[in-house]
């Protein structure tokens, strides 16, 4: 043995793994060993890695301050030591365990003899938390003990015993105090738990008191939830709510009352020790409000089924839900101090994350549920409007059939007394089988179906040669169609309803807003902005499809139907078609839907603007390729398309009015009068009647757009206008005779003309034109006697402000009714020639 001693490996080897007390004991053996061997260097690493083991670290050296504080503090509170210690150099080493083992080799010595009674000193008693520390810092302190494996593993065994025995007793302590509701002892022993690691047993603790009641889960019936009469968007109701939100308040507040309680008990027993309160909102909208949410749309489903209703709209009450959730269990929760100052900021997140399927849902399929109302919205006016229209018609039809029974009872007695056979219109064998009305204007067929039984029945009547019957067949045939033509073109304006467009409109401008509520929600950023796109052109599409091209492509189809000269045809006249009523003016009908067409771009223009730019769900600079935005240039140029047209054939009818004008209004005497008699009236030397009626249907129309589109098509329209109606002055002279005595008449008149162009109209491009129509009239003023003057005049084509070549001149002056006479001397100024110069070769 004294040989092993002399080998200094050997000695540091055996000294390793003794305790404490044997070491020392070791060190004492010999001279030797006590000098030689355990001593300096190999002494300071015994004691250094017995402080590492307990987790302090070795430094090379300490400031004055700490060196000191070593040398001042013999007697260390067992509590305290470890904050105080946290570092040592390796010549302090052993004095500074010295005083860890002062400290705690009494409780290491209890634990290894098993001795747990009186365990904590009486200072200790009533202080849980002390108790607690010093038996983590026991643990800590044995961790010294680890070079001796059964020292340590005996201590560690009991420690582990009476460690459990503490906390089953702080467990018990909890229960006891929470039922009596002392919350502040129960905080105490939260805190014991906490500073002993047992923080799942805490937690454990918060959540059993922290358990839901069942009742509080149970769901309204759906009559008490849902609204059965639900707002419609667009009226004049703010909410657009489908769950009655009192009833849906009813629900949640008692479950926001229960969080924020939860949320006032974590403060008092967690304060901001451990948070706890997080992870009790986290499950709560796991295992409560995703339950809630899922029932109910579940409930909703059923509800619109048995409603008759899209079962499969159940997510358009998600906003609702999703909105008062963040208002619940978002803003109404009470400030936590155990949260911290971020936590509605972080309860708010929660509820996005679990919340975002549920929105993901509602956005895909929101889009597919306002189309579907949208559509059934515009079909439903197009119902009732074909229905108002086939009120109307059979309005007509039972007026003709009326008039005709009267005209059948008329010629029944005419016919009688002329001995005329006659089939009694008044016997139920003879009596004409009408038909009634047509049922639905959705089918022409039986419109005209019904309309020719009526006409052969009519024509039954009377036992008429065929001629006589096949014409009168005609003549009410026509009265019918100018009948349904005339109440159709007063409808035109009723085709577009701007109500129904603007309610459609603020109803996108809702969802729009429903949907971009949810922009808050980053990651579906880009899926919100896609669908509040799609919504947009859903609306333009719509509009487009199923109400304004409709509605452009009937007034058109009406329009070119529309014949005004058509009842001057009629031979048999009833009263609904007096000129007062029949004579309806196309333009002024179109007009009005022209005017409507213009303020539906200017919402939808607004809208784009206001709406979509500023929220940058459309980026104009970047999206310019966007199909949203091509929807609307295509449904802008879509309408200014049926514009054009709709006003070409306007005009053309205008046209068509004002030529029949001429030819019915304008008397050959106007501007050919008889010679004057002794007993003829003097005439007023003022435009003819023919031309202030012209004038007067004039001024009707070129200014119906004023106001109703931009001023480039009011100008392209009235220039259209003047020109055409120049043509028409044109055409109506070169038919016209015209005498010297005459001309002064028509001199009034073409003046007539050139003041409403120049004054009224005023568009520059067109008075030209009648200047060279006012010069027009000086061909007729001059004398038959002045030949030579009057060629003279047709050859100086600048007198006509270029507007006519001689071609044209020489056929107006052919209508001079002393052509004949002054033919030959005109020629012979006009072209330098006579009967005399001509030789046949």
């Amino acid at each position: 043995m004294d040989g092993l001693l002399k080998v200094p490996e050997v000695v540091i080897n055996i000294a390793s793994f003794l305790p404490t007390t044997d070491y020392l004991s070791f060190q004492q053996v010999n001279k030797q060993v006590h000098d030689s061997v355990l001593q300096g260097e190999n002494d300071s690493k015994y004691w250094s890695l017995k402080l590492t083991r307990m987790g302090l670290q070795m430094v090379r050296s300490h400031d004055t301050e700490d060196s000191k504080l070593l040398n001042d503090n013999d007697n260390e509170d067992p509590i305290a030591i470890f904050e105080v210690y946290k570092s040592f150099t390796s010549q302090e080493s052993k004095k500074i365990f010295a005083k860890f083992y002062h400290c705690y080799n009494s409780f290491a010595k209890k634990l290894y003899n098993n001795n747990l009674a009186n365990f904590f000193p009486n200072s200790y008693s009533n202080d849980p938390l002390k108790q607690i520390k010093t038996l983590n810092f026991i643990k800590r302190y044995n961790l010294s003990n680890r070079n001796d494996l059964k020292t340590y593993s005996k201590i560690d065994t009991n420690f582990n015993i009476l460690r459990e025995i503490f906390i089953n007793s702080v467990l018990k302590e909890m229960e006891l105090n929470y039922q009596s509701n002392d919350l502040v002892t129960v905080a105490r022993f939260i805190k014991v738990l906490l500073v002993s690691n047992e923080e799942n047993n805490a937690i454990e603790f918060f959540k059993s008191k922290a358990d839901l009641p069942p009742s509080l889960t149970v769901l309204p019936s759906n009559d008490e939830l849902f609204l059965r009469e639900q707002p419609q968007r667009g009226e004049d109701s703010k909410s657009t709510d489908i769950i009655n939100p009192e009833t849906l308040d009813k629900l949640l507040d008692p479950l926001r009352d229960f969080l924020n309680e939860k949320i006032k008990l974590a403060d008092i027993l967690f304060q901001e020790e451990f948070p706890v309160i997080l992870q009790l909102v986290e499950s709560f909208i796991q295992d409560v409000l995703l339950d809630i949410l899922s029932n109910i749309l579940s409930n909703y489903s059923g509800f619109l089924k048995s409603n008759d209703k899209d079962s499969k709209a159940n997510y358009e009450c998600l906003p609702q839900l999703y909105f008062t959730f963040i208002k619940k269990f978002g803003t109404e929760l009470n400030d936590s101090v155990n949260a911290g100052s971020t936590f509605r900021k972080v309860a708010h997140e929660f509820l996005d994350l679990y919340l975002e399927p549920f929105v993901v849902n509602y956005l895909n399929q929101t889009t597919r549920v306002f189309e579907s109302l949208i559509s059934s919205q515009l079909v439903n006016y197009d119902i009732q409007f074909q229905d108002k229209e086939r009120e109307q018609n059979e309005k007509i039809y039972n007026s003709l059939k009326d008039q005709t029974d009267t005209t059948s009872t008329n010629n029944n007695d005419s016919s009688n007394s002329h001995s005329t056979t006659i089939i009694s219109a008044t016997t139920p064998e003879a009596e004409p089988k009408l038909k009634t009305p047509p049922q639905s204007v959705h089918s022409t067929n039986n419109i005209s179906d019904d309309k020719l039984d009526f006409l052969s029945s009519f024509t039954k009547i009377f036992k008429f040669s065929n001629n006589e019957n096949q014409k009168l067949k005609q003549q009410l045939q026509l009265a019918y169609n100018l009948n349904l033509i005339s109440n159709n073109l007063q409808n035109i304006k009723s085709l577009i309803s701007l109500d129904l467009c603007y309610k459609i409109l603020h109803e996108t401008s809702e969802k729009t807003d429903e949907i971009y509520r949810f922009h808050t929600m980053e990651n579906l950023l880009p899926l919100i902005k896609l669908r509040c796109q799609e919504i947009f052109k859903i609306l333009i599409t719509q509009l487009n499809k199923n109400h304004v091209k409709p509605a452009f492509e009937k007034a058109i189809m009406l329009l070119q139907k529309y014949n005004p000269n058509e009842l001057e045809q009629i031979e048999i006249k009833f009263d609904s078609l007096s000129p007062g009523n029949s004579r309806v003016e196309p333009l002024v009908q179109f007009t009005e839907l022209i005017n409507i067409g213009d303020i539906i771009l200017q919402m939808i223009s607004i809208f784009y603007k206001n709406e979509l730019i500023p929220k940058k769900i459309i980026d104009k600079n970047k999206d310019f390729l966007n199909d949203v935005i091509q929807s609307k240039k295509n449904f802008e140029t879509s309408i200014d398309d049926f514009v054009a047209e709709g006003l070409n054939i306007g005009i053309n009818k205008l046209m068509d009015e004002i030529s029949f004008v001429f030819k019915t209004l304008q008397l050959p005497d106007d501007y050919n009068p008889p010679p004057p008699s002794t007993n003829s009236p003097i005439r007023d030397i003022k435009p003819t009647k023919c031309a202030i009626r012209v004038v007067e249907l004039l001024s009707n129309h070129c200014f119906l757009l004023t106001g109703a589109t931009d001023k480039g098509t009011i100008d392209v329209y009235q220039q259209e206008i003047g020109e055409r109606f120049f043509n028409e002055i044109v055409k109506h002279l070169k038919k016209s005779f015209i005498s010297t005595e005459g001309a002064i008449w028509l001199i009034c008149d073409l003046n007539y003309f050139y003041d409403f162009i120049a004054n009224k109209l005023k568009q520059k491009n067109v008075v030209p034109y009648f200047v060279g129509l006012k010069s027009i009239g000086q061909l007729y003023i001059i004398s038959g006697k002045d030949s030579k003057e009057l060629g003279k005049l047709i050859s100086d084509l600048g007198k006509f402000n270029g507007i006519f070549t001689q071609e044209e001149i020489y056929e107006f002056v052919q209508r001079r009714s002393d052509w004949v006479r002054v033919r030959k001397d005109v020629e012979k100024v006009m072209y330098g020639l006579g009967i005399r110069d001509c030789c046949i070769m």
